[in-house]
């Protein structure tokens, strides 16, 4: 597998579970916190990284990190 494939499936992965969220917040309005969402993400970027989609991981751990500092 080359590295551009690599890439491209690990934002896809990252991108799935951010749209997962939005979906759920869609159908469900209040049932994620925006001030939860952060730790969401983290949550989600562990387990990437446990299953060894470190992009994905580093992906999701930035987001959260953007949506800390957001104001």
């Amino acid at each position: 597998m080359d590295r551009s494939t690599e890439d491209a499936e690990q934002i896809a992965i990252a991108a799935r579970i951010v749209l997962g969220l939005l979906r759920l917040q869609t159908q469900t309005q209040g049932t994620v916190p925006m001030e939860d969402l952060p730790g969401f993400l983290l949550m989600a970027a562990d387990e990437r990284d446990r299953q060894g989609d470190f992009g994905a991981g580093r992906m999701l751990n930035d987001w959260a990190d953007m949506l800390r500092d957001w104001e």
